[in-house]
């Protein structure tokens, strides 16, 4: 073995020779949402030594955008004064270029189509819509044809939409249609099953008739447009086709779309439209959270609450967007609307507070919980739960 002895030049303190800035990008989703500062040589060996102090003060602006949801009726001709209407949706947005805090599994920016999610839902809704229309004459209930925007944030075209209805009446029913656009074997997942006692007679005979194999499971919960519905008092379904390797990646592209299964599954949701329509009040039913949203963590204890999804937080506190039947939350008293302040000892200013204390919690323990309601700060005594993953 030969190893031939290199010496390289020391660069000294008083050599201080500079090269450019370098750009700053976070990469695979690494933004912590820190600010940080880069200072040359000159600098920054000075500080080093401790000969400088710096003071360095940033400002971080939020910047907004103004969006929009896009909002068709077909008005029932058989309808009666304060009828309730009938709510088919599919989330409109998707994530843009990619890139930190989007959402998006990509490392690199690029363009994000979002053929399956959800170009495939608005597809969908765009079917419904014509087979719906050439029946309006006899229609018994409204329907609301809507294009949800900003479902990636959070719901926040959905919410939005659920606070500021045109119409008086709870939607009988709401339709959801995210991610339509992979039909395989001819099954079709129909989620929210739970949400309406009626759901399991009405729904396997359109899908035979359609002839698509429909799966009934799961409650009105879940992260798309539906869930915004459910909280507010509508039973709903959310018909998807299920996960893949290209979910929020560039390869979410028009190549991997079964146009012909969007079509059927258009025809599937049309024709429950129209049983909904000839068919008495449907029976709304409210079930637990799963395991896997809202506060219910895997270790520790659980509180029986549902965050809003979008809260601006302009106000400290956590604002329930639902509580958990027979939770601890609910057997206290706490309701949709109320903010969250503080538990115990501890100052609750968002959910990541919110599930510290849960982490550290401990099933059976009581605790001060102080929250706003109606602006006026009150308390109750709540009793922590099991996580529900534990039992």
């Amino acid at each position: 073995l030969h190893v031939k002895r290199h010496s390289f030049p020391t660069r000294r303190s008083s050599d201080l020779s500079e090269s450019p800035l370098p750009r700053l990008a976070p990469r695979d989703g690494a933004d912590a949402g820190l600010p940080v500062v880069v200072v040359t040589n000159a600098v920054g060996v000075p500080l080093a030594k401790g000969k400088h102090k710096v003071t360095v003060t940033v400002q971080l602006d939020a910047v907004k955008a103004t969006t929009g949801n896009v909002v068709g009726v077909i008005r029932g001709g058989a309808a009666t004064a304060g009828a309730p209407p009938i709510v088919i949706g599919a989330h409109l947005d998707h994530l843009g270029m990619g890139g930190p805090q989007t959402g998006a599994l990509d490392a690199d920016l690029a363009v994000h189509n979002g053929a399956d999610d959800n170009a495939s839902g608005i597809a969908g809704l765009i079917e419904v819509a014509r087979r719906l229309a050439p029946a309006a004459a006899t229609l018994r209930h409204d329907v609301y044809l809507i294009g949800f925007s900003a479902e990636e944030m959070g719901l926040l075209g959905a919410q939005h939409f659920v606070k500021h209805t045109p119409y008086t009446a709870t939607p009988i029913a709401m339709l959801n249609m995210d991610m339509i656009g992979r039909l395989r074997g001819n099954t079709l997942q129909v989620l929210g099953a739970e949400s309406a006692a009626e759901w399991a007679t009405l729904v396997p005979p359109v899908c035979a008739a359609e002839r698509v194999a429909c799966q009934l499971a799961g409650s009105g919960y879940g992260p798309s447009d539906h869930m915004a519905f459910y909280s507010a008092g509508s039973p709903v379904l959310h018909f998807f086709t299920g996960g893949h390797l290209e979910y929020h990646r560039v390869g979410d592209d028009t190549g991997t779309i079964n146009a012909a299964g969007i079509a059927q599954i258009g025809a599937v949701v049309a024709a429950v439209a129209l049983a909904i329509d000839a068919a008495p009040a449907l029976t709304y039913k409210k079930v637990a959270a799963p395991p896997k949203l809202g506060d219910l963590p895997m270790r520790g204890a659980s509180l029986g609450t549902i965050p809003t999804y979008g809260d601006d937080g302009k106000i400290a506190g956590v604002l329930l967007s639902d509580v958990v039947p027979d939770g601890a939350a609910a057997k206290a008293g706490l309701r949709p609307g109320d903010r969250l302040v503080k538990i115990g000892v501890t100052d609750v200013r968002n959910v990541e507070d919110l599930m510290l204390v849960l982490g550290e919690g401990v099933p059976g323990q009581e605790v001060v919980i102080v929250f706003l309601r109606d602006g006026k700060k009150q308390q109750v005594t709540a009793t922590f739960g099991t996580p529900r993953a534990r039992r």
